[in-house]
C-alpha cells in the first residue's frame, strides 16, 4: 500500500477521488494534514555493543532505549565479572563502564561470561572470540565488519577459519618481524589476498597494514564505528 507522508502528494491524491466543492476540500486538506516536523532516529549507541544485546538479551531492546539504558546494562554486566577468570579483567570492566564503545576483547569476555561462540571476520583475518565446546547444537555467531552479528553454520566457520589468517591472541595478534622468516610471511600474505614481493621489512609492514585495517583498529580502539 502506498505511503503519502508527502502533504502536497495526499492532498492531491484525496481531491482526486473526492466529489464536491475542490476549494472547500483544500480547506479541510491543509488543516487536517498540516506537515508533521521529521523526527531523527535515535544511532547514539554503541552498536557493537547493541548488537550483542539482540542475541542475549532482546527483552532489553525497546523504543525507548537510549545511552542511559545501554550504560546501566553495561554496569550490570561489569558488575557479573567483577569475580571471572579473564586475562585483564580490569581493562574489560573499564571499557565497559568509561568507554562510549566496547572492543572486541570487551565482546570476547562477554560471550565467555554468557557462553556464546563467536568470532570475527574481516579481509581474510579470522579472530575466534570465544569458543563454546559444551553443547554440540550451540550457535556459532559472526561479526562482520560493519558490527553487525549473524548467526552462521559451524561448517561456515571453519570454512573461514581453515583458509584465513588467524589471529590466536588478542593481547598479541602480530608477533614482531623477527619472528618470521621470509617465506612464512610470503604465505601469511598470500591468505590475505596479498600476494607481497619484496624484502622482509617491505612484507612485514605490508602485513602488518592490512591486519591493523583488518583487525587491530578494533581490538585496540573502542571508538572505532
Amino acid at each position: 500500500m502506498a505511503n503519502f507522508n508527502n502533504q502536497s502528494s495526499l492532498s492531491s491524491y484525496y481531491l482526486h477521488f473526492a466529489k464536491g466543492d475542490k476549494r472547500e476540500i483544500e480547506n479541510i486538506s491543509n488543516k487536517k494534514f498540516k506537515k508533521s516536523k521529521r523526527v531523527k532516529l535515535n544511532n547514539n549507541y554503541d552498536k557493537l555493543f547493541f548488537n550483542f544485546l539482540l542475541i542475549v538479551r532482546m527483552e532489553s531492546i525497546s523504543l525507548d532505549y537510549n545511552k542511559n539504558v545501554e550504560l546501566k546494562l553495561k554496569y550490570e554486566f561489569a558488575q557479573k565479572m567483577e569475580n571471572m577468570k579473564f586475562k585483564k579483567i580490569e581493562d574489560v570492566i573499564n571499557n565497559l563502564c568509561y568507554d562510549d564503545n566496547i572492543n572486541l576483547k570487551t565482546l570476547s569476555a562477554l560471550c565467555v561470561l554468557l557462553s556464546k561462540t563467536m568470532f570475527y571476520f574481516s579481509q581474510n583475518v579470522f579472530v575466534m572470540l570465544n569458543q563454546n565446546e559444551n553443547t554440540e547444537n550451540e550457535k556459532s555467531y559472526l561479526v562482520e565488519d560493519d558490527l553487525s552479528i549473524v548467526c552462521v553454520k559451524k561448517e561456515k566457520q571453519k570454512e573461514l577459519q581453515d583458509t584465513s589468517f588467524e589471529i590466536h591472541n588478542l593481547e598479541k595478534p602480530f608477533y614482531s618481524m623477527s619472528h618470521y622468516k621470509v617465506d612464512e610471511l610470503k604465505e601469511i600474505s598470500l591468505i590475505i589476498g596479498l600476494n607481497v614481493e619484496g624484502k622482509k621489512k617491505d612484507i612485514y609492514e605490508k602485513i602488518s597494514q592490512h591486519l591493523s585495517n583488518a583487525i587491530l583498529k578494533k581490538l585496540i580502539i573502542n571508538k572505532c564505528i
